[in-house]
């Protein structure tokens, strides 16, 4: 991209102030059409991803990777690494850089970067995600099974803890999908309380139908403070649970 990353000379003599270089080899740009579908780009990525890619084929491949996921409608919101490859816009563009054979290397610096996130698939094959909340959250459901793909392909998951520990399969069977940030949480939870009081009060949240993090964390502080007790005797009507006010459906 070193034909547009530098100003153009300024015109001199009798050239018109209006004139404007041609670039060889290259038609001329008519201007975007009225009506064209836009795609939506994260501020961030112009506030702190691109003024720090130096890489002309990871800024080629990291904005055609925006661009294919956001054009995308439904749950699989992914590109995989085969559809780059036979990309024809991609590979034009990456043609003024090194060709389709800089494409391994561009994707391994996205995901080092953290504009993407991937997911290696048991064809050999890998899944990339914008590195966003829901990109995340998509990632850790193929993962787990609990989406699957169009062409029955599964993930690879040796890069997931083999045996995750038991409070991680108790919030999983009974709250909710299992978020990096949640298993930060339950980590840090059961370094401060014993494993069976964390399995104990995520087994209370979903009793009392308030299954969050938030609200077992609040079980685990008031044992803490004022006792364990056997608080499946409570019942389960909002007037009489302790922790109606963390109530947070996820």
């Amino acid at each position: 991209m070193s034909d547009i990353f530098h100003s153009p000379p300024a015109p001199s003599g009798d050239q018109r102030s209006d004139a404007h270089p041609i670039i060889p080899g290259r038609p001329s740009f008519n201007g975007f059409r009225t009506g064209t579908r836009p795609i939506t780009l994260p501020v961030d990525l112009f506030a702190e991803v691109l003024p720090d890619i130096g890489n002309e084929a990871e800024l080629r491949v990291t904005l055609h990777v925006l661009y294919a996921i956001g054009r995308l409608r439904g749950a699989l919101r992914t590109v995989r690494r085969s559809e780059l490859v036979n990309d024809s816009i991609l590979n034009r563009g990456l043609a003024h850089c090194g060709g389709v054979q800089v494409l391994s290397d561009a994707l391994q610096l996205t995901v080092a970067r953290g504009t993407l996130i991937d997911c290696l698939l048991d064809d050999d094959d890998v899944l990339y995600f914008v590195n966003n909340e829901g990109g995340r959250r998509l990632r850790e459901r193929i993962r787990s099974g609990a989406q699957s793909l169009a062409d029955g392909r599964r993930a690879i998951n040796e890069r997931l803890p083999i045996e995750p520990t038991s409070p991680a399969k108790v919030y999983e069977q009974e709250v909710g999908t299992l978020t990096p940030a949640i298993a930060s949480q339950l980590s840090d939870a059961e370094a401060h309380y014993p494993t069976d009081w964390v399995i104990e009060a995520l087994q209370l949240a979903a009793t009392n139908n308030a299954r969050s993090w938030r609200y077992a964390e609040a079980i685990l502080r008031r044992w803490e403070s004022e006792g364990r007790e056997n608080e499946a005797t409570r019942g389960n009507a909002r007037a009489t649970d302790p922790y109606s006010h963390v109530y947070r459906r996820e």
